[in-house]
């Protein structure tokens, strides 16, 4: 309190002895703030006053001196004065002195500055806890107290309301920053620099006052906001720090770094995933990257602000709960977002995906941008995108394989699975595969292969499709190696040749049964050499036949014994000529001694019918048997049948009627005729009948005997 306390004291003057001066010694005066105002009253005889005080000492004048616990007043002699000074006045002279000040304000400030420091420490907690109650300090005793400590002060001149009333609006401006932080939805940002400023100006003021500035460092009283020198405010001063980053940015962009600020500051991971849910959706490419620096940061680090309108940052000092996990977007992901998978579905859009998450790489053009797509996907997503090369596909099923290698050349330039490992080389290796696999299959060969010219078409430019692949061609999980898929062309390019001669007319006159001519449009068609009949693979290469090596199959080969006996020898020829591996097929069996051949007739006796079924030989294809007449038989030959046939070049048309045959086309060839029939070197003669059915029957027999 500022109070004035009197010290009566009586000196007591030696009898004898001139003396000089008189001085009184005031000990255990009781501690005072700041200026000590002593008044000391003129004695009853005369003397001059010497006291330690910056104005002119005088007796009944107010003097300033400083607070001290020990005071000495000297009443010296004055000139002139008789030698019995102060005897001659008084032998106990009384010496009255007023002290006048802030007595007891060390303890009132000690108060002051413990109750205040207290109250610091609890915003601090209110700002760990991240409370959203309202604004509760400086207390009501607080400010009471300080009231009382600046009026008294005042009434002695010290100067305290400053000091003060800085450390009360200091403690008002930051709790208020906490409630207007916590207690909106969304976060408002509070103004760092006046809640600086206002702290600032409180430290000046206590650092100034010579009565506050000892009690408010033994009080350990926070003289400032910043993180470094903060001490009993940590959490406090790591909120002004980030609000001043945030102050910083433009007026648009601060909302947005309010909502990651509140998140990076939450207590639990609770709260961090509600603060999560309230953060803005993910605005484009560039905010979903941005997000994945949040996940595990280091303290201190200088984050970027997701979805700000301008690259910026915010240098968080510590996390109690940071975002963790795996980094990217998604059901298992850490990365900070409102909604796991809705956020992912959006971000797979942002790459231009389907629903599915499935990139369409529609031209072989949009393959490096489809990899650099991938590649961030990959970095953002938990689930990465999947490569839908089915457009760079398309319609390959329905093409030649010239066309496939062509457009598998293209694919590949950019996107090679035999030297990269990505999910396009992957989706393109895969897809090649399935197409390889459906453009093999022996129904899908047997239908785009079924002529000799239907194979240099599907296979021409494409023999080496297969060098495309990795790695084997599989096919519904079995392995389907290269020699497979040329024992399939094969297959189909036999039954090719089979249809050949008959299909492209080379010999009408002899059902297609004519092996060298056959031989010989392969030549033209596929462009071989006079004596090769091939162009076969190596066996341990991934080549394909062009074309494969010659030959029929057994059926047709069959045929020859049946219907055509005469193309056996052309088609043992081929074998024999043809170059190493170019003849891959049957031959005829070799005609064995005193056995009939199917194409052979024995005439025995007239009237005695010899019968043949021209088995299996098809309709309207000529065929030559051999005839061997008896010793009885005649040299009238009827040739009938149940069914019109041709012989030679002439269409029988002749219909008769047979007693054991019944109705019947009949035609009389005369042995003895040269024109008529064909006589063989060995004595025997050759016909050429054409049916008019398969299967068709014929009966031989003699008229009438006639010797030559």
């Amino acid at each position: 309190r500022c109070d004035t306390m009197l010290v009566s004291q009586e000196l007591q003057v030696p009898p004898e002895g001139a003396l000089s001066d008189l001085r009184l010694t005031l000990r255990d005066v009781p501690e005072a703030v700041g200026q000590l105002r002593v008044l000391v009253r003129r004695p009853r005889f005369p003397a001059r006053l010497q006291l330690d005080t910056e104005s002119t000492p005088d007796f009944d004048k107010v003097l300033e001196v400083p607070a001290r616990r020990q005071l000495t007043v000297v009443l010296v002699r004055p000139r002139g004065a008789a030698d019995d000074w102060p005897r001659a006045y008084c032998a106990a002279c009384r010496v009255d002195v007023e002290l006048t000040g802030l007595f007891g304000a060390r303890e009132g400030l000690r108060g002051f500055f413990a109750r205040a420091t207290a109250e610091a420490a609890a915003i601090d907690s209110a700002f760990s806890r991240q409370a959203s109650e309202r604004a509760e300090h400086p207390s009501p005793a607080l400010r009471e107290l300080a009231t009382g400590l600046s009026a008294e002060a005042k009434r002695c001149g010290v100067p305290l309301q400053t000091a003060l009333g800085g450390v009360l609006e200091a403690l008002a401006q930051l709790d208020a920053a906490r409630a207007r932080f916590y207690a909106t939805d969304p976060p408002q940002l509070p103004d760092a620099a006046a809640l600086q400023k206002a702290w600032e100006s409180a430290a000046t003021a206590v650092e100034t006052s010579p009565a506050a500035q000892p009690e408010a460092r033994a009080a350990g009283w926070p003289f400032s906001l910043r993180l470094r020198a903060a001490g009993k405010l940590r959490r406090a001063g790591e909120h002004v720090a980030l609000w001043s980053q945030i102050a910083q940015l433009p007026p648009e962009d601060q909302a947005v770094a309010m909502r990651w600020m509140a998140l990076a500051l939450a207590a639990d991971p609770a709260a961090l995933e509600a603060r999560a849910a309230a953060l803005p959706p993910i605005r484009d490419v560039a905010d979903a990257e941005a997000r994945l620096e949040w996940v595990d940061p280091r303290p201190g680090t200088a984050l970027p602000i997701p979805g700000a309108s301008k690259p910026a940052t915010l240098a968080v000092p510590d996390f109690r709960a940071p975002p963790s996990g795996k980094r990217c977007i998604g059901g298992v992901g850490g990365v900070p977002v409102r909604d796991r998978e809705a956020e992912a579905h959006a971000v797979a859009a942002m790459l231009g995906a389907d629903a599915r998450q499935r990139l369409r790489i529609a031209t072989a053009g949009d393959l490096p941008g489809a990899r650099q797509t991938l590649r961030r996907a990959r970095a953002l997503l938990c689930e990465p995108l999947v490569a839908d090369v089915t457009p760079l596909f398309f319609g390959l099923e329905q093409k030649e394989l010239g066309a496939v290698n062509a457009r598998l050349e293209a694919i590949y330039a950019d996107v090679d699975p035999r030297r990269q490992n990505d999910e396009i080389a992957r989706a393109v290796a895969t897809r090649t595969s399935e197409l390889l696999c459906k453009l093999f299959e022996p129904e899908v060969l047997q239908k785009r292969v079924n002529s000799v010219v239907g194979y240099r078409i599907f296979v021409e430019g494409g023999t080496r499709v297969l060098d495309f692949l990795p790695g084997p061609l599989f096919c519904d999980h079995k392995g389907v190696p290269a020699r497979e898929v040329r024992r399939r062309l094969r297959d189909a390019y036999r039954a090719a040749l089979d249809r050949h001669a008959a299909a492209d007319r080379l010999c009408p006159v002899r059902g297609g049964k004519c092996p060298e001519e056959v031989a010989t449009s392969v030549r033209r068609l596929f462009s071989l050499d006079r004596f090769d009949l091939a162009a076969p693979a190596p066996p341990e290469s991934r080549a394909l036949d062009y074309p494969p090596p010659f030959g029929f199959s057994e059926e047709w080969v069959r045929k020859l014994d049946r219907c055509a006996r005469e193309a056996c020898d052309a088609l043992l020829r081929l074998r024999n000529e043809a170059p190493q591996g170019q003849f891959d097929g049957p031959v005829c069996a070799p005609p064995v001694e005193g056995v009939s051949q199917p194409q052979d007739v024995t005439l025995e006796r007239p009237e005695s019918p010899a019968t043949i079924t021209l088995s299996s030989c098809e309709a309207h294809a000529g065929v030559r048997l051999t005839l061997h007449r008896g010793q009885e038989a005649g040299t009238l030959v009827s040739i009938a049948s149940a069914h019109p046939f041709r012989y030679g070049s002439e269409t029988v048309t002749r219909l008769g009627r047979h007693p054991q045959l019944g109705r019947i086309f009949e035609r009389v060839a005369d042995l003895a005729d040269p024109g008529d029939v064909s006589r063989r070197g060995d004595g025997n003669w050759e016909v050429a009948l054409t049916p008019t059915v398969e299967n068709q029957v014929f009966w031989f027999f003699t008229l009438r005997r006639r010797d030559y």
